[in-house]
């Protein structure tokens, strides 16, 4: 192990990253307070900031893919969505308010209520048909780590995939990992806005020769409370490896990239990525159970090349990937590493560069090879601040893996019974190693750091074990639980 150690550290040149947890947000603008204009800097006093549970939180889930598109036909299966908070048992430490909050699940821009909810742990669940997006919004003391998941089910035909992906808060600025460049393959950009005033995207694709041009431009008009869909292939033409970076103007949005896939006349699967970490010197894509094909795509979004190294943490600690020593990947392009000839087992892959990346994985699930199969994308994660989980589609088998980075870790995993059961276990790992937990059958999993660098996401599958299985990754991020309040008190005259 020591060799391994060596090899790690020599080529990559030093550099140092500030994380901050992405559960943690800045809410003085929410704060109520009288202002006077032209009041001296001076003369307002600030007392020392304090940490309170979130009043309120929105998500947003995509909602079918596929749908949208003039003149093209949406993929035929069943759309999710579930929305769920966390039971007690997972909420250790956090001092919620008394009283009582809810959960409530629309659909915009249609604006119709699938379900609301004001029972903590409860899982509300819906389907969703046509261009629609799914709105999860909380309040009290159960917009704490309020979480959503949407699944996609089809069991039959050259569509056949299981696609699930965590609904997310929306953001300025967030990259995509995702796609391929054969005939058959098509990438779903979907665009969503959750506020009240038109939003416009740029959505820049880079690929392994640099930035893509496109014919129709960039900018995308996205209407309030709505969504927009394109494809990737009519944006900017194929591409063997893209890798998308959306941001908004004028306000925030959800993206997602739905990629499917079907080679010749046989089915290859289906999934989505979700915004992946922002750039960084480091990334660790979890989640990354390797059962056949396999291969890790990295970005380096800026103008200079990145000198990366790559490793895979498993149980037993770190392991090079085979065949592979340093990359380097050109500034403002993409490059790929094969893990296919990694063992079948369960990692996380760690990327350390000096530059700026980004990183996500693509798995397939290919059985004799002579039948349809299956892929997922888990994309680079933040760490756990404090709590994060999903709700789980019924019937699922479920595989959740947790991984430390640096120095030890531990966690509290909280599973929830479809009849609402609550299990605790506690889980300690050793530095730069995965842990796996079965929680086939749960309806919920929550992940609770308690020490550590801690990151984590899901493997589900539907179907009998012993046929080529329907399959998806969930990266798990860290969900808002708490925000700094800064109150702010003016002095007189």
């Amino acid at each position: 192990m020591a060799a391994v150690t060596r090899a790690w550290a020599g080529p990559v040149r030093a550099a140092a990253v500030l994380l901050t947890g992405v559960g943690l947000v800045v809410a003085a603008a929410q704060v109520p307070a009288t202002a006077t204009l032209g009041l001296p800097a001076a003369a307002a006093t600030s007392q020392p900031p304090r940490v309170v549970p979130v009043a309120s939180a929105d998500l947003t889930c995509p909602g079918p893919e596929t749908e949208g598109l003039e003149g093209i036909p949406g993929t035929a299966g069943t759309s999710t969505v579930l929305a769920a908070t966390p039971p007690a048992e997972a909420l250790a430490g956090v001092g919620l308010p008394a009283g009582t909050g809810s959960v409530v699940v629309t659909t915009t821009p249609r604006g119709r209520v699938l379900g609301q909810s004001a029972v903590r742990a409860a899982v509300l669940g819906a389907p969703l048909q046509g261009a629609v997006v799914a709105d999860i919004a909380a309040d009290g003391p159960l917009a704490p780590a309020v979480s959503g998941l949407q699944t996609f089910v089809q069991t039959q035909g050259d569509d056949r995939a299981l696609v699930a992906a965590s609904c997310t808060a929306a953001s300025a600025d967030q990259w995509l990992v995702a796609g391929g460049g054969q005939s058959t393959r098509r990438e779903h950009l979907v665009l969503a806005n959750p506020g009240a005033n038109v939003v416009t995207a740029d959505v820049a694709v880079l690929g392994a020769s640099g930035p893509l041009p496109s014919a129709g431009g960039h900018h995308v008009a996205v209407p309030p409370h709505g969504r927009v869909t394109l494809l990737l292939d009519a944006l900017v033409g194929p591409e063997t490896t893209p890798a998308v970076h959306v941001t908004a103007s004028g306000g925030v949005l959800t993206a997602v990239l739905a990629d499917s896939w079907i080679d010749g006349a046989v089915g290859r699967g289906a999934d989505d990525a979700i915004r992946a970490a922002d750039p960084s010197t480091e990334q660790v894509v979890p989640a990354t159970f390797v059962d056949g094909p396999a291969r890790l795509r990295i970005v380096a979004p800026g103008p200079d090349e990145a000198v990366v190294q790559v490793r895979v943490l498993t149980a037993g600690g770190p392991q090079p990937v085979p065949g592979t020593g340093v990359v380097r990947v050109p500034g403002s392009s993409v490059r790929e590493v094969d893990l296919g000839g990694l063992p079948a087992g369960a990692y996380a892959v760690q990327v350390r560069a000096d530059r700026p990346v980004v990183a996500g994985a693509m798995v397939e699930r290919r059985g004799d090879g002579r039948g349809q199969s299956d892929f997922g994308w888990t994309t680079s994660t933040d760490p756990v601040t404090g709590l994060a989980g999903v709700p789980l589609p019924a019937g699922a088998r479920g595989s959740l893996m947790l991984v430390a980075t640096g120095d030890t870790a531990g966690a509290t995993v909280v599973t929830v019974t479809q009849t609402g059961a609550a299990e605790t276990r506690s889980v300690v790992l050793s530095a730069d190693t995965v842990s796996v937990l079965d929680i086939s059958g749960a309806g919920q999993v929550w992940v609770h750091r308690t020490s550590g660098t801690l990151r984590a996401g899901l493997s589900l599958s539907l179907g009998a074990p012993q046929d080529t299985p329907l399959f998806s990754l969930v990266p798990l991020g860290p969900l808002t639980v708490s925000a700094t309040q800064v109150p702010v008190r003016l002095m007189p005259g």
